[in-house]
């Protein structure tokens, strides 16, 4: 074991249009700003995603060609009500909701080429261990381990 310990806290992404971006996390996902400010020349903002971060950086990225970060996932619960109003607001998903027997994805791309995966475990199939790795406490408490 370290001497010390590490914990994932955020991720920070690079907006070309930050209004833009905040507003696509907010309205699909209500993304709540907790900080607003300048740092080290640009416009930062923190977001909350359920209990999950996003930082924003007020700069567009150096390029939207993929690099190392595959995609960012977020647990979901209501998927197809979800996937049913991106497709009414003309949000393209190419392959529409992926359907297995542990549950249910959904690809999609956010501004600035970010790549998401949205995904609704199924609770009926899923073992106990993989229930408490998505680790859904603040949308189903019941879910949390005592």
């Amino acid at each position: 074991m370290s001497e010390w310990r590490a914990s994932v806290h955020h991720t920070h992404l690079m907006a070309s249009d930050l209004d833009a971006s905040l507003e696509f996390y907010r309205r699909w996902f209500d993304a709540v700003v907790v900080a607003d400010f300048d740092y080290a020349g640009a416009r930062n903002v923190f977001v909350a995603v359920g209990s999950g971060r996003l930082h924003f950086y007020d700069q567009a990225p150096r390029s939207t060609e993929r690099n190392a970060v595959n995609h960012i996932g977020l647990v979901i619960e209501g998927l197809d009500a979800l996937a049913a109003a991106m497709t009414n607001a003309g949000i393209e998903l190419p392959k529409g909701v992926q359907r297995f027997p542990d549950g249910n994805y959904l690809m999609v791309q956010a501004p600035d080429r970010v790549l998401l995966e949205l995904f609704e475990p199924n609770w009926q199939t899923t073992s106990p261990k993989m229930q408490a790795w998505f680790d859904l406490g603040e949308m189903r408490p019941e879910l949390r381990p005592t």
